[in-house]
């Protein structure tokens, strides 16, 4: 990858291309699993410009961009708890995936839980995308328990302790 992939916390102004991302990057992660109107369902109430917007406003979520030439690629949501970052969201489009782009945003998971002094990190992932279970155990993650709530898909949760650096 080349100089020109950066990152950027994402506002407002970046609400369209981040709806877009959200929606391209959702289907192309899902479509092979999922039952084709809970896909429709889940596109159409969770990752609209409406529901987007309110949670770029929510003081204790944070959009992460990532960039190639100022043209959003992907983006992580993380969420504020007790002891840890939730990561909600780790999107790239497909044809960013494996340029380790995904490490970055996990690095900068890091960086970020240690400046709001959290202990671990910890995300969902559908227990059937063996590709992102692979990637997220490489990084340091370990299967905590089981998450049923999403109609989509049964989700792995894992856990990670913080990086002290």
């Amino acid at each position: 990858m080349n100089n020109q992939i950066t990152l950027a916390y994402l506002d407002h102004d970046d609400l369209d291309a981040l709806q877009v991302v959200s929606v391209v990057s959702f289907y192309e992660s899902f479509i092979d699993g999922a039952d084709p109107l809970d896909m429709q369902e889940y596109l159409q109430t969770q990752l609209t410009t409406e529901i987007l917007a309110v949670e770029l406003a929510q003081s204790t979520s944070k959009f992460i961009g990532i960039k190639d030439h100022q043209i959003l690629i992907g983006y992580m949501k993380v969420n504020d708890e007790k002891d840890a970052i939730e990561i909600q969201r780790l999107y790239l489009l497909k044809d960013y995936q494996n340029k380790g782009l995904g490490q970055r945003l996990l690095d900068e998971a890091n960086r970020y839980a240690k400046t709001k002094q959290k202990r671990y990190l910890r995300l969902a992932v559908y227990e059937k995308n063996h590709a992102a279970i692979r990637f997220y155990e490489r990084y340091g993650f370990k299967k905590i328990g089981v998450d049923y709530r999403m109609k989509l898909a049964t989700q792995l949760v894992v856990n990670k302790k913080r990086h002290s650096a």
